[in-house]
């Protein structure tokens, strides 16, 4: 690599690693005064964004976000326009967080939203405001929410595979996409009951004003709504040219900066310091007391090597958590989560640190997005469990699923012969699936369900019977959790670290500081903590989720806690 493509790489690289500490309230920087500032969201707001292979985390991620709208509630100017209008995709989670920054803002502070295709999150979140102003050429796409799977069943035994699965209840229905061409009655049942309580938490984050959420509702018919039919619905507020808008807005015009602050690199002591902050990492002061803010996004695995923002590995995970217990400098700790869950093994391990840390100081777990099966085991160690209205959690079950290709084998002429010393010598190969195998699955099943019910039953103080019926894989919406005592309260980020420092005792606000930090060279090059079987050729037309869950089952190892990696929430 050329030395200038290297130093460009590098300094992209480094980036990465800023806003690790972040005030958790801060105060205003002056007297209110006239002027507008404006402030622009994009992008879909994970806990964690991805990396590119050169330029590092690309986006904007929740936590910039909050930042950035706190800066603007509390920076001088009286009004504050945010441009929504630009590919802002965030989740319904996503949206609560902010609507309840802005909702808590000063009163003289007034507040309007530029939205041009515009989801149902991205209203719950322009319902906080003052003015809802829509692009005129745009198009709002509150029409409801939709839960679509895919079943590849059918498709599978095409190429002569199929999936078997072993499940500890009829409503952990993940397996069904691979091991069945339709959803059985239970899936339909479970996905019409969860679709119907996050539809109602949208339509009340929605409403605002003389716009009831039955108004919300019926607005939904006339989806994709041009910015007429808005306008006339009462969806929005007004309706303009977004170029003129913003142009019409009163000075001064400021506009906030977010994202990144980018070194300076034009004299000799400057790159000597990026040099040393690239070798040896970013060395910042931290402060004396602060609240660790540990944000665990994506798939569960075992080993090491946690990829922030995909993959939440057990063993280096379970080691961060147990540091912070050492550690005197953090005094209380926000375990947030958004995760569909992973392997048994390793989230257990995880679970376990949590509540060694719980025990020597106070740990609060702020479920996000989606909190099921591993994320949910995780979470229940905390001593309190905050929830948003539309967070999907539950999922408490148990499943074993292994691919049985000896029909694809069979198509391609391949004959394999095998010698085994004992009965069960086979368990993990992909050959036909026997009594045997399943009499095992169902053991392994058994066990750790019951484990896992025990667990959740001990942890939330819930009767043994109440928890089955809530257990055998069931998913529930935030207000669902909170009302069967699966969750303690509805929340945000803010309330969680509020609360956090309740339980320690300590009234004034304190920094944060959001772990993990950024990994090394090799994570952020994609690189690191990955690993997967080889697929055979024939395999590789089909769909991803497919491969993925192809790559997991020859592994060795049974995935045996996870809700659907194939839903598409809409």
């Amino acid at each position: 690599m050329k030395p200038a493509l290297l130093l460009l790489a590098t300094f992209a690289l480094l980036l990465d690693g800023v806003h690790l500490v972040a005030a958790e309230v801060e105060a205003p920087s002056g007297a209110a005064q006239d002027g507008t500032l404006m402030v622009t969201l994009s992008g879909t707001l994970p806990l964690r964004p991805g990396g590119g292979f050169l330029f590092g985390d690309s986006g904007m991620s929740l936590h910039d976000a909050t930042a950035a709208l706190k800066r603007a509630m509390s920076d001088p100017e009286r009004r504050v326009v945010l441009d929504c209008s630009t590919e802002f995709h965030p989740g319904l989670a996503a949206a609560e967080e902010l609507a309840a920054v802005l909702r808590a803002r000063p009163a003289d502070k007034k507040v309007a939203c530029l939205i041009d295709n515009a989801s149902d999150a991205v209203m719950a979140l322009a319902a906080a405001c003052d003015e809802i102003v829509m692009v005129e050429a745009g198009m709002l796409n509150l029409d409801g929410l939709a839960l679509s799977t895919d079943y590849y069943g059918d498709a599978l035994n095409l190429f002569g595979v199929k999936f078997h699965a072993v499940t500890s209840g009829p409503a952990k229905t993940a397996p069904e996409p691979f091991t069945s061409g339709r959803p059985s009655p239970t899936a339909i049942a479970e996905h019409e009951r969860l679709v119907a309580a996050l539809d109602l938490a949208t339509r009340d984050l929605v409403a605002r004003g003389t716009l009831s959420a039955d108004a919300v509702k019926a607005a939904y018919a006339q989806a994709p709504q041009t910015s007429a039919i808005a306008k006339q619905l009462g969806l929005v507020t007004a309706v303009a040219e977004p170029g003129a808008w913003l142009r019409s807005q009163p000075g001064p015009v400021r506009h906030l900066k977010t994202g990144a602050e980018v070194p300076k690199l034009t004299t000799l002591p400057e790159m000597i310091t990026f040099v040393s902050q690239l070798m040896n990492g970013e060395q910042r002061q931290r402060p004396a007391r602060s609240v660790a803010v540990v944000e665990l996004e994506g798939s569960i695995i075992d080993g090491d090597g946690s990829l922030p923002g995909y993959t939440i590995a057990g063993n280096d995970t379970a080691r961060l958590f147990d540091r912070l217990i050492s550690d005197e400098r953090v005094v209380a700790v926000v375990v947030r989560i958004n995760s569909g869950g992973g392997s048994a093994g390793a989230s257990d391990r995880i679970h376990h640190a949590v509540r060694r840390l719980a025990a020597a100081k106070p740990v609060v777990a702020l479920y996000d997005a989606v909190c099921a099966s591993g994320g949910y085991y995780i979470g229940c160690a905390a001593q309190e469990i905050m929830v948003h209205r539309g967070t999907i959690t539950g999922s408490i079950g148990v499943f074993a699923m292994v691919p049985d290709l000896h029909g694809a084998r069979a198509r391609l002429g391949i004959y394999r012969h095998t010698v085994a010393s004992g009965p069960r010598s086979g368990l993990f190969s992909t050959d036909a699936f026997t009594q045997e195998k399943e009499a095992a699955f169902r053991q392994v099943v058994l066990d750790v369900d019951q484990r896992f019910q025990a667990l959740v039953a001990e942890r939330r103080k819930i009767d043994l019977k109440k928890m089955a019926d809530l257990a055998g894989g069931r998913v529930f919406s935030g207000d669902e959790a909170v009302a069967n005592g699966l969750a303690d309260r509805l929340g945000d980020l803010p309330a969680a670290v509020a609360r956090a420092r309740e339980l320690a005792g300590i009234s004034d606000p304190l920094p944060l500081e959001r772990l993990p930090e950024a990994g090394g060279l090799a994570a952020k090059l994609g690189l690191g903590g990955v690993s997967g079987g080889v697929l055979p050729a024939v395999f590789a037309g089909l769909p991803a989720e497919v491969r993925l869950w192809l790559t997991l089952a020859q592994q060795g190892r049974v995935q045996v806690m996870a809700w659907h990696p194939t839903f598409t929430l809409e």
